[in-house]
């Protein structure tokens, strides 16, 4: 048995097509053909019923399924454990833009690698899903209240502040704000899946607030283009005051003392480190 007739076997199974497939593995359809009746002919069984319309399992390939799929994950696993002794060859980071475009280019530019890849995500739970199916390796989010298996240790911390425009009426010439003062406006906001968004709701929670909001929008990035057109305020993490357009103001917000805590979480521990080492 080969990892590549396993890897035929299973993307075939997950696509239901021969021409599926091949086009996803970048071969020939006879060449794909070819490697699952190598595979059928190790195990002594045929793995699929074969149609006008496609291909199915059989009740044999249905049995095999599990199987391959852990065959494959270890091997994967393997690979990118012997991968991190080089370095971080094949390592796939996953992080906010926020993170991807201010804080890790800082942090990597002084490593002299370049022998990893980025994977950019707005929402915590696509990261989670990322480590869970293995196409991310590591992740950097705040992950104090989240349940989840894998290896995990903090990074940095980062505070609130209050983003306006210059020009609003109240906030636009003022060295700080309380949170009282603006606790009944009604903000721009992140999307629910963003642990940033989850720690502002609790804190609005927490002291017996509603968190108004007048829209809700994927990227702080464009949430920083609406309040640069003058078109609301929002409450984002400091790291967004690194990349701000002159007319936007990041006030300090007094009375909000909650924080983002940053962590690197891993599949496995010695990525995990190695990861931390080169971006702390």
């Amino acid at each position: 048995m080969r990892i590549e007739w396993i890897e035929a076997f299973l993307t075939t199974a997950e696509t239901q097509s021969l021409t599926k497939a091949s086009e996803l593995l970048n071969m020939t359809q006879p060449a794909l053909s070819k490697q699952i009746k190598n595979l059928e002919a190790d195990v002594g069984a045929s793995l699929f019923a074969r149609s006008t319309v496609g291909v199915t399992l059989t009740k044999a390939g249905e049995q095999l399924v599990p199987a391959c799929q852990r065959i494959r994950t270890e091997w994967n696993e393997a690979k990118k454990t012997i991968a991190a002794e080089q370095g971080l060859k094949g390592i796939t980071i996953g992080a906010w833009p926020s993170l991807a475009t201010s804080y890790l280019p800082k942090r990597l530019a002084g490593t002299d690698r370049q022998d990893y890849s980025l994977k950019i995500s707005h929402s915590y739970v696509d990261l989670l899903n990322g480590l869970k199916d293995g196409t991310m390796d590591v992740a950097l989010f705040d992950d104090k209240d989240i349940s989840h298996p894998y290896f995990s240790t903090y990074l940095f911390s980062e505070g609130f502040r209050l983003f306006v425009h210059k020009d609003h009426p109240l906030y636009g010439h003022a060295e700080s704000v309380h949170f009282n003062e603006i606790k009944e406006e009604e903000f721009l906001m992140l999307l629910e899946t963003c642990d940033a968004r989850t720690l502002i709701q609790k804190e609005f929670q927490a002291r017996g607030a509603t968190l108004r909001i007048s829209s809700e929008i994927e990227f702080g990035q464009t949430i920083l283009g609406f309040i640069e057109a003058n078109i609301g305020i929002s409450i984002l993490p400091e790291i967004f005051a690194e990349r701000i357009a002159p007319p936007v103001r990041s006030i300090p917000l007094e009375g909000f003392d909650v924080s983002r805590k940053v962590s690197v979480i891993a599949r496995e521990e010695k990525v995990g480190k190695k990861v931390l080492a080169m971006v702390k």
